[in-house]
């Protein structure tokens, strides 16, 4: 009976020290409380990954380093360092936009990430065509049929998918990144979506994209979708210090080697190096072909449909 009572009572302060934590993180904020008890709390984080640009040098993969230099995504796409998972779901809970700007509260901290603060935390700037699913302004001329088959290895291959799999090495590589790194998913890499063949365009063509509105619709489409886990975990932790956030007492893991773009996420791909080239080895069943082969679309976007048309503009 003892031993019962003492259980309970550790249940009753863990309960009570939890309830402390919780208003820690939002002031006070019974709603925004109830909101992360009941929703926020279970969704899961994206696992960020991080792309070393003198990895892109050394290893000669010259063309996708120069793509992703021209759109000004150098400092992005290379974040690493302390995140904060607990305060990344506060800041998701508290997630409104005001005008252009996204704005949150965390630990009753406002955060106002106007284009100032984009530009200074992660190097990217409010300018730029504001592409996506639905809406091809500025790039009339796109043809997703026509331009998915124009970088596949093998152009007269049936096709009843688009696949990243069967791209050429820039676009896979490209399109690895816009898929883990740029508008990141929670499965289902390989498999592009519509948006991901529109930005994989712009970058392959040069064409300069406002990646803080991408970032910022992507943001928010998360927080509303409850298939959707929550992107840009280094980003946002790399917010939260910018905001002067107390994070000594917040647990946090240090992320780098274990999420790095690097030889061994080629070779996952099925390219193998031969003397100084990335080459792909045909015959071989890389990891990708067994991901497609389990293809759940949880993601609750629609999955491209291979027709012969060109996206309207909405």
């Amino acid at each position: 009976m003892a031993s019962s009572s003492r259980q309970k009572k550790k249940n009753q302060d863990r309960q009570s020290n939890f309830q402390g934590v919780l208003e820690s993180w939002f002031a006070g904020d019974g709603e925004g409380i109830n909101a992360y008890i009941h929703e926020m709390s279970k969704k899961q984080i994206n696992i960020p990954k991080v792309l070393d640009f003198f990895w892109l040098k050394s290893e000669k993969l010259a063309k996708t380093r120069s793509a992703l230099k021209h759109q000004k995504l150098k400092k992005m796409l290379e974040l690493t360092g302390n995140v904060y998972p607990n305060l990344v779901k506060v800041f998701y809970t508290n997630l409104t936009l005001d005008g252009k700007n996204i704005v949150s509260y965390v630990k009753g901290i406002k955060m106002k990430v106007t284009s100032e603060v984009w530009n200074l935390v992660a190097g990217i700037k409010y300018s730029g065509l504001k592409v996506g699913k639905g809406n091809i302004s500025g790039i009339q001329e796109f043809n997703k049929i026509q331009y998915y088959r124009s970088y596949v290895r093998n152009p007269a291959q049936s096709i009843n998918r688009f696949h990243a799999g069967n791209l050429n090495l820039t676009p896979r590589l490209v399109a690895y990144i816009i898929a883990w790194q740029l508008i990141p998913k929670g499965t289902n890499h390989v498999v592009i979506h519509e948006e991901d063949l529109i930005l994989l365009y712009c970058i392959m063509n040069l064409i300069k994209v406002n990646w803080v509105y991408i970032i910022i619709e992507h943001m928010l489409k998360s927080k509303i979708l409850t298939d959707y886990r929550f992107p840009y975990a280094i980003l946002v932790s790399k917010l939260i210090d910018y905001f002067g956030i107390d994070t000594s007492n917040e647990r946090n893991k240090t992320m780098k080697a274990v999420s790095e773009i690097d030889n061994s996420t080629l070779t996952k791909m099925g390219f193998h190096k031969v003397e100084d080239c990335w080459v792909f080895l045909k015959g071989k069943t890389t990891q990708e072909e067994h991901e497609a082969s389990n293809i759940n679309n949880e993601d609750g976007d629609e999955v491209v449909p291979m027709q012969d048309d060109t996206v309207q503009a909405a």
